[in-house]
């Protein structure tokens, strides 16, 4: 019986831990599943979709996929803190509301027109209660001047008080965010120049503003004679061309001079006045809003290491000495001078250590006044901004006309102003700084002129041999670099091949020409001196290690060094070009190596005959010539270079003349409706008819006149050929269709382009839309930039005022097809023969082709596709909804009075106009 209990007792106790830990397995898991929801629930994130309207400098979506627009940047700092992810939804304003109202967006947002409004001189109402308004259905959350307006549904009460909330954090955090914001999207806007009628009455009547400048500070502000010159001098100009009066900018020798007659009322305003409301106060004046921002830098020797408690030259009156120095100073380390010249020299003689001087003034302080030995590291101390000081004896009217002048100027073009100054400063060498910076060429000049007395003095026969020397010397040898020039070349190449005979009797030797790409680049950022040392430390490293290399000579120029060479045992005359450019593919200018790389021109001597030294030169020449204009590397002289050179030339010389009698046709190509078979509109296409050269295709010209910019002048031909041919049908009351004209890509170049378009369409009065003009996608814009983008808007959309219609050419062949479609209003789609081709025999390229048809049509485009030749194309074409082609199925390119003649019986859509 005891046995039997003892089982019991063990069975039960074996249950109870058996329950136990089941349940503690169980607590367990719950415990684990809990922690994993509680972080899910931690890292989730809400995710909210927002609609906006695509304005630029708002809230913009770029070809690239990336947002901008200060509203964007607003709203995702707003996201962090309401911890949610936001999803644009891009729409018009109606549609905007109706996605509100159904429930497919979270919400949407108003931009701010005030800045807009501001800018077009209009009033504008920012009472935030008016904004705040629950009207229409919806709730609305203020972001602040500039940004917009967030719209909620009016039944999202908890997401609206969370954007409130999250609102007024981050503005309590940062509360000058938003005003950051506003000076990166907006701070390159100008404002309209609005005088009230008082202020226009005050310019009327006053004309002539006197004022003066800071002295001797070059290229910021300095005389030339009585005229003031320099940074401040030009946008003083503007500000006059601006204000329609004169600012007569009196000289003045000394900054404390000029600051009493500002503080007696002897002048209007200061031009340049230390941006500080109490220096203004102590002399007598009112100054403006800043207008520039300067930068000063340190100056030391070159030779001293600065101390660690420095003695520092300031000027006498310039008030950055009080505002930085001699707060960071101690008075025992100043040392004051009456200008900055007299700082500058006390730091190169040595009686003070350091002084500091406008960054844009340095260089021309070294190189006017010899300064050689000071040195400054470039890094920027401090900067202060520059404003105009009013006299209190002037109209009080004057500082707030200048105060809205200020606001109105352009920023973009104080700092071209600024960079044309300062490139002009860098031009005006004296002697001193001449012999400076060209040591060895005054060296040998001096030498030369030393040499020349002498012997004129000791001996008159040796005198004539030394004079005989020089005069060889002078015109057989570049001075600068010591080496032979052309003249040398040509003359010392006769004797070379008589030296080298067998080389050249068993076809060994040829003439080598080659320059390096982008050199003029490479000299204008490299001192001249540096410059020339590389060019000839390169040369010497690769004459030793190329002994084929027999007699070199360099243009005068400095641009291109001719060689007669020997071919090297197994190497042609291309491999052993390459090997020469591969040996001196690495350039070491100012201790820094530079990868050059070089275009080379060869000519082959014949093993036989006479020679011909000049023709053969000239040959080289004109290789290396063909490669530069052709963009290659490597080109040999041969006979069909010889032929296309001299037909280029003969080209060149015929075409001025040819565009004057009129030996350009335009023949005419119809475009045509598929399903109708009639034609819809027209492409004008060029032919020469020569009598020197015979009847010339474009493809046999078009690319020259494109290398040499005559294309510009044959477009505007083309144009007014087919503006007058328009004219004529519309006046005899004929059928007319829209006639496409191209336009070259270097018309983006052209600084009047527009203008000269404008007039064009003012000559002949034509009904809008029947000049279309072609716009090649790759070769016409380039849409790298935002500026870019904004120009070829702003372009496309004044050609279109002026009543022109706009096609894209070549659609689908370059890489910026897609950016033009969504940046540039264009009414024609033309896509490319090539994808037609490819959608024959490809499903991939037909569907391709299919959706691009879909997408010109979506954009209320009209779409056509080029180089229709057979009736498969055109049901391909029909099959895929495109309904317009152009190609030789339908007609051919034709003359003009052939296409009159043509359209008359293959048109319905056509029109009559008075």
């Amino acid at each position: 019986m005891k046995t039997k209990n003892e089982k019991a007792i063990r069975t039960m106790c074996y249950a109870k831990r058996t329950v136990c830990c089941f349940l503690f397995c169980v607590l367990l898991l719950l415990t684990a599943f809990g922690a994993k929801a509680s972080f899910a629930c931690a890292a989730e994130r809400m995710s909210l979709r927002v609609g906006y309207t695509s304005m630029e400098n708002f809230l913009a979506r770029d070809g690239e996929g990336h947002y901008s627009g200060i509203a964007y940047e607003y709203l995702e700092g707003l996201a962090s803190y309401i911890g949610a992810e936001l999803e644009y939804l891009p729409g018009f304003q109606q549609q905007n509301e109706e996605r509100l109202q159904n429930g497919s967006i979270d919400m949407f947002i108003e931009p701010d027109h005030s800045f807009e409004w501001l800018m077009q001189g209009k009033p504008f109402y920012t009472d935030p209660a008016v904004l705040l308004q629950n009207t229409a259905g919806f709730q609305r959350v203020m972001l602040g001047e500039g940004v917009g307006v967030l719209c909620l549904n009016e039944n999202a009460g908890a997401l609206t008080d969370r954007m409130r909330s999250g609102l007024t954090e981050m503005t309590k955090i940062n509360p000058f965010y938003r005003l950051s914001l506003e000076k990166k999207y907006y701070q390159n806007q100008t404002l309209p120049l609005m005088l009230t009628e008082e202020e226009r009455a005050y310019l009327q009547q006053k004309k002539v503003l006197y004022a003066m400048a800071s002295p001797g500070q070059p290229p910021y502000t300095w005389f030339d004679g009585i005229i003031h010159r320099g940074v401040v001098a030009d946008i003083m100009r503007q500000i006059e061309k601006d204000l329609d009066i004169r600012i007569q900018v009196l000289p003045e020798t000394d900054q404390g001079s000029m600051m009493e007659h500002l503080a007696a009322g002897d002048i209007d305003l200061v031009t340049d006045f230390f941006t500080d409301y109490n220096w203004a106060r102590a002399h007598n004046a009112d100054i403006t809003f800043p207008y520039l921002s300067l930068s000063y830098v340190p100056v030391t020797r070159r030779d001293r290491t600065l101390p660690d408690h420095p003695t520092v030259a300031c000027p006498r009156s310039h008030y950055y000495v009080r505002d930085y120095i001699e707060k960071h100073y101690l008075p025992g380390q100043l040392r004051y001078y009456n200008t900055i010249e007299d700082c500058l020299d006390a730091v190169e003689r040595g009686k003070a250590d350091l002084t500091m001087v406008k960054s844009i003034t340095l260089q021309d302080y070294i190189y006017q006044n010899g300064f050689y030995n000071l040195y400054t590291s470039g890094n920027v101390l401090f900067s202060h901004q520059v404003s105009m000081a009013v006299s209190y004896q002037a109209d009080p009217l004057l500082v707030r006309i200048l105060n809205k002048e200020i606001a109105h100027l352009d920023q973009q073009k104080i700092k071209s102003i600024i960079s044309r100054e300062v490139y002009q400063s860098q031009n005006r060498e004296t002697l001193r700084s001449l012999i400076y910076r060209n040591p060895v060429g005054t060296v040998i000049f001096l030498s030369v002129i030393f040499a020349t007395v002498l012997l004129v003095l000791l001996f008159w026969m040796r005198m004539r041999r030394r004079h005989n020397q020089e005069l060889y010397r002078q015109a057989h040898v570049i001075e600068d670099i010591g080496m032979y020039n052309l003249r040398w070349f040509r003359r010392e190449l006769p004797r070379a091949l008589a030296q080298y005979q067998e080389d050249r009797e068993a076809g060994r030797l040829f003439l080598m020409v080659l320059s390096a790409q982008h050199i003029s680049f490479l000299k204008e950022i490299y001192h001249a001196g540096s410059f020339r040392e590389s060019i000839m430390n390169l040369i010497r490293k690769v004459r030793a290690e190329n002994d084929w290399l027999l007699i070199d000579a360099m243009t005068s120029d400095l641009f291109s060094l001719i060689v007669l060479c020997r071919r090297p045992d197994g190497m042609s005359m291309k491999q052993a070009a390459a090997k020469v450019a591969h040996d001196a593919r690495i350039c070491v200018f100012n201790g820094t190596p530079t990868s050059v790389r070089y275009h080379i021109g060869l000519c082959a001597i014949p093993p036989k005959g006479d020679i011909h030294t000049d023709t053969w030169v000239d040959n080289a020449f004109s290789a290396h010539n063909e490669t530069m204009a052709n963009r290659q590397p490597v080109g040999v002289y041969d006979y069909a270079m010889q032929n296309s050179i001299l037909r280029q030339k003969q080209m060149e010389s015929l075409m001025e003349k040819a565009l004057a009698k009129g030996e350009f046709k335009v023949y005419l190509q119809a475009k045509y409706n598929i399903d109708a078979q009639s034609v819809c509109a027209a492409e004008s296409l060029v032919r020469w008819a020569s009598p020197e050269l015979g009847f010339l295709m474009p493809g046999q010209f078009i690319g020259l006149f494109e290398h040499n910019g005559f294309i510009v002048q044959l477009d505007y031909y083309m144009l007014e050929q087919v503006c007058q041919y328009q004219k004529n049908r519309l006046e005899h009351g004929q059928i007319t269709v829209p006639i496409s004209v191209n336009q070259s890509g270097m018309h983006i170049k052209e600084e009047n382009y527009l203008e000269r378009m404008q007039a064009i369409a003012d000559k002949y009065h034509l009904p809008s839309g029947l000049i279309d003009l072609e716009l090649t996608e790759t070769a016409f814009i380039d849409f790298s930039t935002q500026d870019a983008r904004r120009d070829a808007s702003r372009i496309v959309t004044s050609l279109k005022k002026m009543g022109y219609r706009l096609s894209m050419d070549d659609f689908c062949t370059g890489y910026s097809s897609i950016a033009m479609l969504q940046n540039l209003p264009m009414d024609v789609m033309k896509i490319d023969r090539s994808m037609l081709l490819a959608a024959e025999t490809s499903p991939r390229a037909l569907t391709i082709l299919r959706h691009v048809v879909e997408l010109g049509h979506s954009l209320d485009m009209r779409v056509l596709v080029e180089g229709i030749e057979t009736r498969p194309q055109e049901l391909l074409l029909l099959g895929i909804d495109c309904h317009y082609g152009q190609g030789f199925l339908f007609a051919k390119p034709m003359p003009a009075d052939e296409f009159s003649e043509f359209l008359e019986h293959h048109t319905t859509e056509g029109r009559i106009l008075p």
